[in-house]
């Protein structure tokens, strides 16, 4: 049996997984992964929607084959930040305790996060709020690390999770740098929505397609993080996608980020640099988010950075039954 998922096919070119349309055509090719030289064995491409104008893999890897890109020493299981960075994701959890609040209405509230990783940053915002916090995340050692920090935490993808319980729980779903490396997002939204409470929000980050970034560097964009990003969103799509599976309010804007630091690393590796890598980052790559500043905040002035925050809500109106179809 093959250890791909084939996309239909349409007199285009294939459906878009972010909406469907079918007006799409062939992107990029050799495309490279830059941090960890993980190479497919089934070689992926890249398409983009003319009508959404967001990009995705084909064909789509199987759930076995797309764990098989994440290798040990991946950087979201790294745990010493380093100092400058440290200070950026302290600060990260300050902005995100601060919207949290906002969308709660207060300081308490229950919080599903998708991707929930070892749970440190369930930790951060519970210095600050009164949070009942469970999640799923993928990697079994992660989840149990979670759950070793006291929280509910279910291993496996929320595709395959049994939500029967927790229909209409929970006052806000994260989704942090993951909507990007799912096979079916709408599929991933879809459940999202039915999770939430009427009224609940769902929120998150992920990279944005339509922003100078990636525009300036190409195959280089950090961005595509292949093969590990199955689709890159533009703005516009994912807006899309958030209104298609029942969400009002959707909003998607640029985040405060130092993405371009990897693109710049990115761009001199494929330029024919050699560092010894560590976790996905070279030893240059301090520097590299220095010389990403200045960028970084004209880009997000202009609301044309390579990061987006993005958020919906489930309408107060709707009914406590499951996901809309």
């Amino acid at each position: 049996m093959s250890n791909v998922t084939q996309a239909s096919s349409s007199g285009q070119g294939v459906f878009c997984v972010v909406c469907g349309s079918d007006q799409t055509r062939l992107a990029r090719d050799n495309l490279q992964d830059f941090e960890y030289s993980v190479v497919p064995e089934e070689p992926l491409t890249a398409w983009e929607c003319s009508s959404c104008r967001s990009q995705f893999l084909e064909p789509r890897p199987s759930e076995v084959v797309l764990s098989t890109f994440y290798p040990e020493d991946y950087h979201c299981y790294n745990e010493d930040h380093g100092g400058f960075a440290k200070q950026l994701v302290a600060a990260r959890a300050r902005r995100r305790s601060k919207q949290y609040r906002n969308f709660l209405g207060g300081n308490s509230g229950r919080l599903f996060d998708v991707g929930a990783g070892d749970c440190r940053h369930f930790d951060e915002l519970r210095g600050s709020l009164d949070l009942e916090c469970a999640g799923v995340e993928l990697n079994p050692q992660m989840a149990e690390a979670g759950r070793a920090r006291g929280y509910d935490i279910h291993d496996g993808t929320l595709e395959e999770l049994d939500i029967t319980e927790m229909v209409g729980t929970f006052d806000i779903v994260s989704m942090n740098h993951v909507l990007e490396h799912v096979i079916n997002p709408i599929e991933v939204v879809r459940r999202c929505y039915s999770l939430l409470r009427p009224g609940g929000y769902i929120v998150g980050q992920l990279p944005c397609f339509s922003s100078w970034e990636a525009r300036a560097f190409g195959r280089a964009w950090g961005g595509y993080h292949f093969p590990r990003h199955l689709q890159m969103f533009s703005a516009e799509g994912l807006r899309h996608l958030l209104s298609s599976c029942g969400l009002s309010e959707p909003s998607a804007r640029s985040a405060l980020h130092v993405q371009t630091a990897l693109s710049l690393q990115n761009a001199t590796i494929r330029a024919g640099w050699h560092p010894k890598m560590r976790y996905g980052k070279s030893p240059a790559y301090g520097a590299f988010l220095l010389a990403a500043v200045p960028f970084e905040i004209a880009a997000f002035a202009c609301n044309r950075g390579g990061i987006m925050n993005f958020s919906a809500r489930r309408p107060i109106a709707s009914g406590p039954e499951a996901i809309p179809r």
